[in-house]
């Protein structure tokens, strides 16, 4: 099930992000694992703004999170996490879904995000969930600064892409 966190749940979403990351060993990307969590500031303001998610377990307990922002003005899905042992049943699809309705609900016709071109559950995830590449030169300006960011945490640029997926 999906649904908005309650306050006393935010501190629960970094656990869930950094054990999630853990797979990033498997491929090489140990930088990911050593970089810091969404904050605790950030992932209460989208609870507050309604741009926060999480999925549950049967015990209603914490599973996975997704967080959009809206940098430039668009709809960015920024961070989607679930618990490794709950991977591969439809939690991160759902949370997906949740995303792209909320986004169209606000009016906005994509959903942006970025990811690692060559890590199956990044770009090869999301584009069997109806998101495309986009070619770097179509990237506007804010996406170009964002990857900026992300390149000066540790990201390596060669690897990255930016997807976005039509709302409809």
């Amino acid at each position: 099930m999906i649904r908005r966190p309650h306050p006393h749940e935010i501190k629960l979403l970094p656990q869930i992000e950094n054990e999630a990351d853990l797979r990033y060993r498997h491929v090489g990307l140990d930088r990911v694992i050593d970089m810091p969590p969404a904050s605790l500031a950030s992932l209460e303001a989208g609870r507050r703004e309604g741009r926060l998610w999480i999925a549950v377990s049967a015990l209603d307990q914490p599973i996975g999170f997704a967080l959009m922002k809206f940098p430039g003005g668009t709809a960015w899905l920024d961070q989607l996490s679930v618990l490794n042992r709950w991977q591969g049943r439809g939690h991160g699809s759902a949370l997906i879904e949740q995303v792209a309705a909320a986004a169209r609900r606000l009016g906005h016709r994509t959903l942006y995000l970025s990811t690692y071109r060559d890590v199956p559950w990044n770009a090869p995830y999301y584009t069997r969930r109806g998101f495309e590449e986009m070619p770097r030169g179509d990237w506007p300006h804010i996406f170009r600064m964002q990857e900026m960011g992300a390149n000066r945490h540790g990201h390596p640029p060669w690897r990255r892409t930016i997807m976005r997926r039509l709302l409809g």
